[in-house]
């Protein structure tokens, strides 16, 4: 196992911890006796950021398919799927799947930072850590696939042979 692989699994790992703990206290929200222990100040609250409507259905799905859409759910439940997929895929050693996690990751890392940047005046501390985990996660899935690539390529660029035959005795019966 790589050391971009246990990076892999470590950071996705981070970002479904935070996740949770961001879908537990938007359920708890509904709770109006629950004050979220990461409402810190004016701008920096949980319970103003997780209430905006740029926080259910990735900010589009209200607007364009209403309220009562199945895919209006919180941000958070679709970072789960995300990082549960990326936290199973992460031992994998092949070119295509970790392309295809890169892209996921990299379009969940756009849109976490643009709820951020929409609902700018105010931040809630857990989607700062899991937009600051997602970018951390992108990078070491880049470097992760720069090494595959690296490893199937040689020194010139060119692309190594699929597979090697170091028979020299059927090279020497052959002459």
């Amino acid at each position: 196992m790589s050391c971009s692989s246990v990076l892999t699994t470590t950071l996705s790992l981070t970002g479904l911890l935070l996740s949770l703990s961001s879908l537990y206290v938007t359920t708890k929200l509904k709770d109006e006796s629950f004050v979220p222990p990461c409402d810190l100040s004016s701008t920096l609250s949980c319970s103003t950021f997780l209430s905006m409507p740029y926080s259910t259905g990735l900010g589009l799905v209200t607007s364009q398919l209403g309220e009562d859409h199945p895919a209006n759910l919180p941000n958070s439940v679709f970072s789960i799927i995300i990082f549960s997929v990326i936290l199973l895929t992460s031992c994998m050693s092949n070119m295509m799947v970790t392309t295809l996690m890169l892209f996921i990751s990299t379009i969940l890392l756009i849109t976490k930072a643009s709820v951020v940047a929409i609902s700018l005046p105010v931040m809630c501390p857990i989607s700062l850590a899991s937009l600051g985990t997602t970018l951390l996660l992108v990078f070491t899935m880049m470097c992760q696939r720069r090494s595959l690539v690296s490893e199937m390529t040689d020194m010139y660029g060119y692309s190594k042979p699929k597979s090697t035959n170091n028979n020299t005795e059927a090279f020497k019966k052959f002459i």
